[in-house]
């Protein structure tokens, strides 16, 4: 009996709805809630980014200070161009935050495709990326971070276009994204461009797993540069001593801190990884949840524990059935993830920054239902063949 045909799947209905529902719950959050509630940095952002708009037209006579000292500045520059041609109301970022959160639905969609090779896991994605709540919440705000994923899902989405097919528009939309996202987070270079390279030297040749490990560690050391964006240092070696003093510093007067733990050598930092990760991909714990915005993630939470199943399963048909095509998007997910696990010491930190790598898990996700679905393999099956009658 054959596989009745799947009904074609509407991304541009799906895109369009996720754009409007941001759009509607950015505005209506901008009435009912205080940028202080969910990401207290909107009011530096909407300050300092009015600052340069006058700055620009006369107004003031002073440079924003800010924009002097180290680490990304580029979002400041997106509120005040924003700020200069309609004016410093601080709902017009939030509305082109909503905007592009919603064409990174897109993204996703494609990505998801060249890597499963398989347009109903591509599908099943685009909708959980689409409708996901932490994925809306960070794009509603007055925040950098749906650039930060919209940049890193289309540096993604053109690497894997230029490794099929090398043609200049891919190149150059690759360069132009890779040199933007240095703007809003600048460890993300490393973080996407290691892999990048790895994946493209290693792409259907042999040792593809002493590959992946090499490019994961690679990956990993990166990340810590984040816990630096708020200083003037920089972290030149994996100096485990100066990852323990960061993590230290990202807990002071936080109501959600980790429990402190050493991770200032190797063995120690190994030691604490498992605790790590269980905090920086599955926090807030429901158990654990005391206060009005922990309680709004516990739908999410309980939505992303049932995928769970599906991400391992994803994981693995990818690395027994799709390898060469996933590597770049396993070893970022990776690094990201283990990165994070180590550096992050505060539970809402950690929340937000899952955001960078949720999307690929919803992939992961989207990749083993459908095998599942197929009964344990993405490649779709065949039609059986028709027995010839003999003479």
């Amino acid at each position: 009996m054959a596989n009745e045909p799947e009904a074609p799947f509407g991304l541009g209905r799906v895109v369009r709805n996720a754009i409007l529902l941001r759009l509607g719950l950015a505005f209506a959050l901008h009435l009912v809630a205080s940028d202080e509630t969910f990401a207290p940095d909107q009011t530096g952002y909407h300050q300092i980014g009015a600052w340069l708009a006058q700055y620009w037209s006369g107004e003031v006579y002073i440079y924003p200070p800010r924009l002097t000292q180290p680490g990304p500045t580029g979002y400041y520059y997106v509120v005040a161009v924003l700020y200069s041609i309609i004016g410093a109301f601080p709902l017009i970022p939030k509305l082109v935050n909503a905007v592009l959160g919603g064409l990174t639905v897109p993204l996703v969609h494609d990505v998801a495709r060249r890597v499963t090779g398989s347009t109903a896991a591509a599908a099943r994605a685009a909708t959980f990326a689409a409708y996901f709540p932490s994925l809306i919440l960070w794009s509603i705000l007055n925040i950098r971070d749906c650039w930060v994923i919209f940049l890193i899902m289309l540096i993604c989405r053109e690497a894997l276009a230029v490794q099929e097919r090398v043609n200049p528009r891919s190149l150059l939309l690759l360069a132009g994204a890779i040199m933007a996202v240095t703007q809003f987070r600048d460890y993300i270079f490393l973080a996407v461009t290691g892999p990048m390279v790895v994946s493209f030297l290693v792409r259907n040749r042999r040792n593809l797993g002493r590959n992946v490990v090499i490019g994961m560690i690679l990956a990993a050391v990166v990340i810590y540069a984040d816990q630096a964006a708020g200083s003037q240092r920089r972290l030149r070696t994996l100096d485990f001593e100066e990852i323990q003093s960061l993590r230290h510093w990202n807990t002071i007067g936080a109501q959600s801190s980790f429990e402190s733990v050493d991770i200032s050598t190797p063995g120690k930092a190994a030691a604490f990884l498992p605790i790590g990760l269980a905090y920086f991909l599955l926090a807030p714990f429901p158990w654990t949840i005391t206060g009005f915005r922990q309680a709004l993630t516990l739908p999410e939470m309980l939505f992303f524990y049932s995928l769970l199943p599906g991400i391992i399963a994803g994981v693995r048909v990818l690395i027994r059935e799709r390898l060469p095509h996933s590597l770049m998007v396993l070893l970022i997910t990776a690094g990201l993830t283990f990165g994070y696990a180590l550096g992050e010491g505060n539970a809402g930190t950690a929340y937000r920054h899952r955001a960078q790598v949720i999307c690929f898990y919803l992939i992961f996700a989207a990749a083993g239902i459908e095998a599942r679905r197929r009964g344990g393999s993405l490649a779709p099956p065949r039609e059986p063949v028709p027995l010839r009658r003999t003479a």
